[in-house]
């Protein structure tokens, strides 16, 4: 009985400790319940361009414009050999194989001739594996599709890889 009393009172003092502690914290009650008002941003000191500052326009050879254009081609075909392997929507499809030929089409303009011809050819075989989506989804073969993609892409791979090219390669 004894104990239980002297627990009763403990928890009685704690409770009031952790109380008074709780509330008083840092500053007083009254401090804590205040509002205050918000700073508006125009009291901030606004300083306007008063000399607009012309940057040089950005010159790139022919072969960074040629490898930007790669590297964008080798993104959309990879997401579009994904999409054909998970069966994803034609409309999808078709937008990344209309973006496929337009980065080949960009690559075209900064290589030389000879190889512009050659690029023509697997373009030419590029838009004949588009026109497979004029077909119904049910009469196209996905595995095929994505072979002669493959097929294709390894050309583009092989023989117009920036790296390592001759500066001849290029347009200058």
């Amino acid at each position: 009985m004894f104990n239980k009393k002297i627990g009763r009172i403990f928890f009685v003092i704690a409770g009031v400790a952790f109380l008074s502690l709780s509330l008083s914290g840092c500053t007083t009650l009254r401090k804590k319940f205040i509002r205050k008002k918000k700073k508006s941003k125009q009291s901030e000191s606004f300083i306007p361009v008063l000399e607009p500052i012309d940057y040089p326009v950005a010159i790139h050879s022919s072969q960074e414009r040629y490898a930007h254009h790669y590297s964008l081609w080798k993104v959309w075909q990879r997401d579009l050999i994904q999409t054909i392997e998970r069966k994803e929507s034609d409309k999808r499809q078709k937008y990344l194989m209309a973006q496929v030929l337009v980065q080949l089409d960009e690559m075209k303009k900064w290589i030389s001739q000879e190889k512009q011809q050659e690029l023509t050819k697997i373009i030419n075989n590029f838009q004949r594996i588009e026109s497979e989506w004029t077909k119904p989804a049910a009469m196209r073969n996905a595995f095929s599709l994505k072979k002669k993609l493959e097929l294709n892409a390894r050309r583009v791979r092989n023989d117009f890889n920036p790296k390592g090219k001759p500066d001849t390669f290029f347009v200058q």
